[in-house]
């Protein structure tokens, strides 16, 4: 059996997984897993412009996903708790189950229904 979800915590969690819901910030949480970065190496890691990577890193800073510590004129991020790695590593298995057949969660007929439309 389950057990059961705080009404508290399915607010948190709601309030990080639609700040996860850009594709670019779940790379850039990928990214800061191994180590604290700069705004320029996240940039430059996914050829974004500065102010785009900037408001990214500002939305997850505000969520509690990443943190970060200047150094003279630079900002180095990284993940502000493990929540964070818990849902990469979720994804991960999902991935895997997928790739290797396990799983079937229909996403061909929703790439279908989208180019249908």
């Amino acid at each position: 059996m389950i057990k059961s979800i705080s009404p508290e915590f399915i607010q948190m969690a709601a309030r990080i997984l639609k700040t996860m819901g850009h594709p670019d910030r779940i790379k850039i949480v990928e990214f800061l897993e191994s180590g604290e970065k700069t705004v320029g190496q996240i940039q430059r890691e996914f050829n974004l412009l500065q102010p785009v990577t900037s408001q990214h890193l500002k939305v997850m800073y505000e969520r509690d996903i990443v943190t970060f510590r200047q150094e003279g004129t630079s900002y180095f991020y990284s993940l502000a708790n493990n929540f964070i790695i818990k849902i990469l590593d979720c994804m991960s298995e999902v991935q895997e189950k997928l790739d290797s057949g396990e799983w079937d969660f229909g996403f061909s007929k929703i790439e279908h229904k989208k180019e249908s439309v």
